[in-house]
């Protein structure tokens, strides 16, 4: 299967749409298009040439996702059939993007396919949620499983908001420094400079570069201001090459007390998916290859690759993770009481909550250590500046006396 992008005109609004679809061919990807009331207008190949490189797109945050579920698994609690409750649910979803991908899998079950096949096909949820599905319709109890996978999603927010919310104050801090040295540079220095040039002041070397920089911002702004977004283009965007992502995945491992956090996060993240879906009847060799995904780091996704293939070879869990170099020791002794007791999938809930709060104390104590330390970094470089700006005055002054 191979990744195509499509430009489509939709029958039913006549809205020009645009995607990604996996197919074996142009060809396979056309009757899937027309398959959801679809006219292709273009269907292109995806490759690095014309892979989406966009800074701002539409997407689906996972607050949004979450929403969705709750109402939807409310729904089929309340009896009210699949098909109905994503019609229900698609157009109370505030996101316009999840709105009209909902509406494509109401129109795919109503032409015959599964939930799931729907799902599969239209590429808005994630494996784990597609394989969740699945499971639910296979064993019946869609509901059960649906609420779980809300109190994933809700455990995953919860865990964002509380990184966020931690780097929230740094981050004012920063842009208000950024605001205040670009203010000096571009207001304050050019009317010193005025000013020395006026007296025949001598201007020591410190005060030189402060000017240099100030000019810099002043008369070439515009190579600053480039710089600055295709910067951020680049960096936005550079984890999409597998290569670089691979390297930034692994220093995001090694970087001391970070590196901590991410094996943390990582740990909680794993513990949680393969609870829920071995809770949900999804076997164990499965729920890895569905894990592996979900948690976003190539380093951690080769270490689960080996686990998987000691899987095949009929090892244990335990065994299977026994040279793991993220996941803690601590996880693998409850993986093993797990199999011994049967109970691997209370274990790994436990485990999931544990590290999570683990995270979370973490991301605290972090936060009260680098606000000290990124107050007295930015008393040096605005003090800097201003004893370089000063400096003239006083070397003046200081040859009077």
């Amino acid at each position: 299967m191979e990744s195509y992008l499509y430009t489509a005109r939709d029958l039913l609004t006549q809205k020009k749409v645009k995607g990604e679809l996996q197919g074996e061919s142009e060809e396979s990807v056309r009757k899937i298009l027309i398959g959801k009331n679809l006219y292709p207008e273009s269907i292109k190949h995806k490759n690095m040439l014309n892979r989406d490189m966009t800074l701002f797109k539409p997407r689906i945050k996972l607050s949004d996702m979450s929403f969705f579920f709750k109402q939807f698994a409310a729904m089929l609690q309340a009896g009210i059939s699949i098909t109905k409750a994503l019609e229900i649910c698609g157009k109370q979803t505030p996101n316009k993007t999840l709105s009209k991908h909902i509406e494509h899998i109401h129109i795919a079950i109503n032409e015959g396919k599964t939930f799931s096949q729907a799902a599969e096909e239209e590429k808005i949820f994630s494996d784990m949620i597609v394989n969740l599905i699945a499971s639910g319709e296979a064993s019946g109890n869609l509901d059960e499983v649906m609420r779980r996978a809300v109190e994933y999603l809700d455990d995953q927010l919860t865990l964002r908001k509380k990184v966020k919310k931690a780097l929230a104050y740094p981050t004012l801090v920063l842009v208000i420094v950024v605001i205040v040295v670009v203010i000096l540079m571009i207001k304050v220095v050019p009317a010193y400079i005025g000013l020395l040039n006026v007296t025949g002041t001598e201007i020591p070397l410190p005060t030189q570069i402060v000017i240099a920089v100030s000019d810099f911002f002043v008369y070439q702004w515009g190579i600053l201001l480039s710089f600055i977004v295709g910067g951020a283009v680049v960096v936005l965007n550079m984890r999409k090459i597998p290569i670089i992502k691979r390297k930034l995945d692994y220093l995001s491992l090694k970087i001391p007390i970070f590196g901590n956090i991410s094996k943390k996060s990582l740990t909680a993240n794993f513990s949680s998916t393969m609870s829920m879906l071995v809770k949900s009847g999804i076997s164990m060799l499965h729920s890895m290859e569905i894990t592996k995904k979900v948690l976003g780091n190539a380093i951690a996704e080769e270490e689960i690759n080996q686990s998987i293939e000691a899987l095949r070879q009929g090892n244990s869990l335990l065994e299977a993770m026994s040279n793991s170099t993220i996941f803690p020791p601590l996880l693998l002794s409850m993986v093993s009481i797990g199999e011994e007791s049967g109970t691997l999938d209370e274990m790994l809930v436990k485990m999931g909550a544990f590290f999570k709060e683990e995270v979370e104390v973490t991301v605290d104590h972090l936060t009260m250590l680098i606000e000290p330390i990124l107050l007295m970094i930015i008393a040096g470089i605005i003090g800097g500046i201003m004893a370089a700006i000063m400096l003239p005055t006083l070397s003046a002054a200081i040859a009077i006396i």
